[in-house]
């Protein structure tokens, strides 16, 4: 039995030179300089709240208003209905309990966004029928 010579078949330059090529391309490379930050954003402004029974009271009108919109189905109108009989009930509960002023505050706060949420709803719900699924 023969023992098989790399250098009888002349195999070794290739290793080597793929070697050669393994080490070049795993070499270090510079990082480009690190670019400076941009500046920061901008605070949102600071919204002008009203007392919590407005701002909860607006929400309940925005419901009313998208629950009106003609291309709700009726299971759609059902679920806004139980959405403003619930709003109205939690509503009661919290001007009964009469929380601190800062609480007061909050709920007008999460009232107005959810207000402004219920009228870009509206204004989906007006540009055309939700589109069935497929």
């Amino acid at each position: 039995m023969e023992i098989i010579s790399w250098r009888r078949y002349g195999t070794l330059r290739p290793l080597r030179a793929l070697l050669f090529l393994l080490v070049a391309a795993c070499a270090r490379v510079d990082k480009p300089a690190p670019v400076a930050p941009a500046q920061p954003l901008p605070a949102d402004p600071e919204v002008a709240l009203g007392s919590m029974q407005l701002e909860c009271d607006a929400m309940v009108a925005a419901l009313e208003t998208y629950k009106a919109c003609v291309n709700h189905e009726d299971e759609d109108r059902q679920d806004i209905e139980a959405w403003i009989e619930t709003a109205n009930r939690n509503f009661a509960a919290s001007r009964k309990a009469n929380p601190e002023p800062n609480a007061q505050k909050a709920i007008a706060a999460s009232c107005h966004k959810a207000t402004e949420s219920v009228k870009a709803a509206t204004m989906r719900c007006a540009a055309g029928p939700r589109p069935k699924d497929t």
